[in-house]
Parts: C-alpha cells; sequence; structure tokens
C-alpha cells in the first residue's frame, strides 16, 4: 500500500514550479529577457549612479514606468551598449 503526503506533494509541485520558471527564464531571448535597475546593476557590476549616467548621456536605452517610476532594460539594449564599447585587439 502507498501513502501519500499531501503537504510532500505540494512541496513538490511548488518545487516543480520553480524549475519550470528558471528553464523557461533561461530560454528566452535577448528581446524577452528584461532587468530592472539592480539586475543591470547586478549584471554589468556597476553602481546606481554609472546606471544612470549612461541612461543621461543616452548611451543605454531603457523604459520607465509612468506611475512608479521604474525602470527597466532590455537585456539585447544592454548587449547593443556593450558591442559599442567593443574595440579590436590590435
Amino acid at each position: 500500500m502507498i501513502k501519500i503526503n499531501i503537504e510532500e506533494i505540494k512541496e513538490i509541485k511548488e518545487t516543480l514550479l520553480n524549475l519550470k520558471t528558471i528553464i523557461l527564464e533561461k530560454n528566452r531571448s535577448a528581446e524577452q529577457t528584461i532587468f530592472d535597475n539592480k539586475g543591470l546593476m547586478q549584471y554589468l557590476k556597476i553602481s546606481a549612479t554609472k546606471a544612470q549616467k549612461l541612461r543621461n548621456e543616452g548611451k543605454l536605452a531603457y523604459s520607465k514606468e509612468s506611475r512608479t517610476g521604474k525602470i527597466w532594460y532590455c537585456l539585447s539594449d544592454v548587449l547593443t551598449y556593450l558591442d559599442s564599447c567593443y574595440y579590436e585587439r590590435f
């Protein structure tokens, strides 16, 4: 006879949903991958001041929610910025 513990099943289901989310995020294209300001800072290892400077100088495209002021960046725009900083070796 098999005993089924409802709590364990709920825990397994939650874990599977978390894994599914992680897998789906890994398969997103650069246009579909979005960073908030904190995520950008972690990704580029820059300060909030540097992120603001990049926005103010027009070097990095971003979206800003009008109601909350929250700032979002597409990975594709971040990669475009990084490409603009690229120097060929000589």
